[in-house]
């Protein structure tokens, strides 16, 4: 546990000293359990540390449904809503295959981790690590060619950068999404469906991996 997210370099004692009165939920899963969806309070600090799990996004303002698969564990899901005014978990996430998962109630982590110079330290790193990447993401140069602002506008709503995702978005809304036409927008989509790279399908298409898309 001290190799967990946030637990890292914690001192023998330290970690005593906190798995003492550390109450977890440990819980097992099968596959197609939910473990939390989109909209659902953030209350706790939930590490998923057994199994495949997919996360999906519904973002209302672009009507575009992102889903990818992930099977990098120990992880831990969006602890920086943890506080804050909207308090809210931004994705839903679904057991692929069965797993585990235990939690850490926000009421303890707060009255008991956070008092550990060591805890604090590493939640203030998590919270700058996702804040660069945002901050990445929003201040990317323009890409000129259709293809580029094709993979950049999907990266910026990926929480991983390589891997299976399934975008489900209907064209004209892509098309918009990089200020291109739908026609120009559907060709590169077939070029990259003829290749293999991509499987396109009526309501948007499935990457195989990204990063061999990039």
């Amino acid at each position: 546990m001290q190799s967990l997210p946030l637990l890292q370099g914690l001192t023998l004692q330290d970690f005593s000293e906190l798995i003492m009165n550390l109450k977890l939920d440990f819980q097992q899963w099968e596959a197609g359990d939910l473990i939390v969806g989109q909209g659902d309070r953030c209350n706790n600090l939930i590490y998923v540390i057994d199994g495949s799990i997919e996360s999906e996004l519904h973002d209302e303002n672009t009507a575009l449904i992102l889903s990818e698969v992930f099977t990098s564990v120990p992880y831990l899901i969006e602890a920086y809503n943890l506080f804050g005014v909207k308090r809210s978990y931004e994705r839903s996430y679904v057991f692929k295959t069965s797993g585990s998962t235990f939690s850490i109630s926000r009421e303890f982590f707060m009255q008991r981790m956070l008092h550990n110079n060591i805890v604090r330290s590493n939640y203030i790193n998590f919270l700058c690590n996702n804040l660069r990447k945002a901050n990445t993401l929003r201040m990317a140069v323009p890409q000129e060619s259709i293809e580029e602002k094709i993979k950049a506008v999907i990266a910026s709503f990926c929480l991983f950068p390589d891997g299976e995702k399934d975008v489900r978005i209907k064209m004209s809304d892509l098309a918009d999404l990089i200020d291109e036409t739908r026609l120009n927008v559907s060709n590169v989509l077939n070029k990259w469906n003829e290749k293999g790279m991509i499987e396109l399908r009526r309501y948007g298409f499935k990457i195989k991996d990204f990063q061999s898309l990039k």
